[in-house]
Order: structure tokens, then sequence, then C-alpha cells
């Protein structure tokens, strides 16, 4: 059955925000999750209104056979420059279909999708954009569509309670843990580095260009001096072995409202297995606590062979990820070429 498609303006944006705000709050919490994820408030208006003036968007709505709304999809340009600590997550030149951007009526999911991307990838391939990020909510209604385009998994969005004290980690023989602040950019910045520079390796192959490790070296000075956010050191003998930094997260329709992100977390590699980062974690969570935080989030990519385990290991729950298709760069050649 063939699916009609038309331009997604600004008057059909109310009744987009319906249809998203509908198929969310169906796609965003899989049974597993019910029983301890926050019910934060669906943002379909605020999304939306954002999302259709980013300059140079793309964005279709798909029709029933009376020309009604059945569900829409929009992706945003990402141009990002070669020192942009962003460079570290994405391709410079790709696109991303964030929260808000989509939305699928039931039992047509992947139908409607297709007959949207069609429409939408079109139109990025011929702006030489090969690499296209979504942002899902966790579960197989956010994420099936979109696996049946070739779309996979990226990067894992995870959520935490924060709660008062309990048991705590054992100690660690000869850790010390204090507070970094604007002084220890030095440190921070290098174990951040450090830490990206890891994912040039297998199995997450991410390109870590040197100008944007530079920039992240020093991307946290503001942090460092700002009271809502937190950072620790872990010491042993005068050598600082690890770190972690928290900053408020930015609320969207999985991140809740009283959250915490969790940006950076390094051992170095020579000490883990002992628990360190588990003491790390402990501190940063107790200190989010006092701060009134009750959540808190990260992010890591699916494929890291210590990310992926660690971070479910710790408490961290999946609510959403972020998954990517590459096409052949070949397509951008000369005609005749592919």
């Amino acid at each position: 059955m063939t699916v009609a498609t038309a331009p997604l303006t600004t008057e059909h944006i109310p009744l987009a925000v319906q249809r998203y705000d509908r198929w969310f709050a169906r796609a965003r919490r899989p049974p597993s999750q019910r029983s301890w994820l926050a019910d934060g408030p669906v943002r379909g208006e605020e999304l939306l209104g954002k999302l259709h003036q980013v300059p140079g968007i793309e964005a279709v709505r798909a029709l029933d056979g009376e020309g009604g709304l059945i569900g829409h999809l929009a992706a945003i340009p990402l141009d990002l420059a070669p020192d942009d600590p962003a460079a570290l997550r994405s391709h410079p030149r790709s696109a991303l279909v964030p929260h808000g951007g989509h939305a699928l009526p039931s039992g047509r999911e992947s139908e409607v999708l297709r007959a949207l991307y069609v429409r939408v990838a079109d139109r990025l391939v011929a702006e030489r954009r090969l690499v296209h990020y979504v942002d899902v909510p966790a579960g197989e209604v956010g994420t099936t569509p979109w696996s049946d385009l070739g779309f996979g998994r990226e990067r894992v969005h995870g959520l935490m309670a924060v709660k008062a004290r309990g048991r705590q980690p054992r100690g660690v023989e000869g850790l010390a843990i204090r507070r970094a602040g604007p002084g220890d950019l030095p440190q921070i910045g290098r174990m951040a580095a450090e830490s990206a520079r890891r994912q040039r390796g297998t199995a997450t192959f991410q390109p870590q260009p040197e100008a944007a490790l530079a920039a992240l070296r020093v991307h946290y000075a503001g942090a460092l001096s700002d009271s809502r956010c937190g950072a620790w050191i872990a010491s042993r003998r005068g050598e600082e072995i690890g770190m972690v930094l928290l900053v408020p997260a930015h609320a969207d329709p999985v991140v809740p409202a009283a959250c915490v992100e969790l940006v950076e977390a390094y051992v170095e590699p020579a000490f883990r297995g002992e628990g360190i980062s588990r003491v790390l974690l402990a501190t940063a969570l107790a200190w989010a606590y006092d701060a009134g935080h009750r959540y808190m989030s990260a992010q890591w990519p699916s494929a890291s062979p210590h990310a992926a385990g660690h971070f479910p290991a710790i408490g961290f729950r999946p609510v959403a990820y972020r998954l990517s298709r590459t096409l052949d760069h070949r397509l951008i050649g000369a005609p005749g070429t592919f």
C-alpha cells in the first residue's frame, strides 16, 4: 500500500504534536522499566516548535487516504568544526532525527517510516550527508521500524535512580578521593581525552580527531568552576588514576527533571578491576543526592568492549538509543562510478 507524503510546515505542527505525544507515550516505556522510570512530561510541543526553527531542516508528513496527518519525520543537519568536541561522537557532516523528529501510526510503523525516509534521505544524500542518526526511546516500538531500514544501535542512553546512601562499596587500599576544582583542569582534561582516544580501537572504531581532543582537554573549564557541577579525582600514592565528572542534565523526553549527567568517567587501564570506579561513583551519587538530584544519566558507545558491560553493571538501565546508518561514500562520486 502506497503512503502519500507531503512537506511538514508550521501549520501542521499542532497535529504533529498530538501524534508525537501519543506515539511516544506508547514507545517510551518498555514493560521492564515501568516500575522505576519516572513519568516525566512528554514535551512534544516544545520539541517540535524548536525543531521546526532549525535552519536546513528537512521535514515531511505522512497522509492517510483522506489527507489526514498520520506521522512525520524531520531531520536536522549536523555540521561540526574539526575542533568541536561533538565531532568525537558524530560525523562532522551528517543529519540527525532528534527526539520529537518522528512519530508513526500503530500497526504501520515500518511502512510509514519507509515512505517518509525515502523523501528525507533523498535530500540528505543530495547534500552529501551520508551518515544519518536518530534518537529513539528504548524498546521495540521505537527501534524496530528503523532496524527495518538498516539502522543499527550506536550509543546507549542510560538512567539510574539516585537514592539516599545505602550500602557503600568496599574500600580500595591506598585510594584517596578528592573534589576537583578549576585548578584540576589539566588532569581532568587529560583523562577525558584519553578516554575518548580509546574509542578509536575495536570494536567502536570511532574517529577521534586530534583537534577535537585538544578542545576536549579544556572543555570542562566552566564545569569545574560551577557549583552545580561535581568532579572527583582518585589517586594512589600521589598518582592521579581516575576521575568522574557530573553536570546538570538537559531534561528531554527520556531524561526527567532533577537529573544530573555523568559526562566523564575514567580509570587508568592498569588500575581497573579493583573497584575504583565504584568508589568514585558512590562519591558522586552521594553528592548528587545531597544536591537534590534524583536521577543520573549517562551515555556510552554500544560497541565499546568496556563501557557496554560496565555501565549496566553499575546500575544504569537503557532508556534511549542513538541509531545510525552510514551510506557508501561512493554515492557522492561522479556519475557512472557507482
